[in-house]
C-alpha cells in the first residue's frame, strides 16, 4: 500500500488540513475533494483552495476531473515520477 498524503492549502498556500490515502500496489483509488475534507474545513480554505498530493513510496499516475454545477465534466491527465 502507498502512503499518499493529500494536503489542503488556502489560496495563499498555507496548509489548512491533511489526510492520508492508501493505494494498493498496481491499484487505484477514486476520491472526491468533498469526501476528503468536511464542509467546515473546505470553507476555511476559502477561494483559491487547492490540494497537493504527495507520496514518496510510489510513482503516482492519474486523472483529475471537475464537475460543473450544470452537470458538465472535465477530465485531465496528471502523473508523477
Amino acid at each position: 500500500m502507498s502512503a499518499t498524503e493529500i494536503v489542503l492549502h488556502d489560496g495563499g498556500g498555507t496548509e489548512i488540513a491533511r489526510t492520508s490515502l492508501e493505494i494498493p500496489c498496481s491499484g487505484s483509488r477514486l476520491w472526491y475533494y468533498r469526501d476528503a475534507f468536511d464542509a467546515a474545513t473546505r470553507a476555511r480554505a476559502g477561494p483559491g483552495a487547492h490540494v497537493i498530493i504527495r507520496d514518496t513510496t510510489c510513482r503516482l499516475f492519474g486523472y483529475h476531473g471537475l464537475l460543473g454545477s450544470n452537470g458538465s465534466f472535465s477530465l485531465d491527465h496528471m502523473f508523477g515520477f
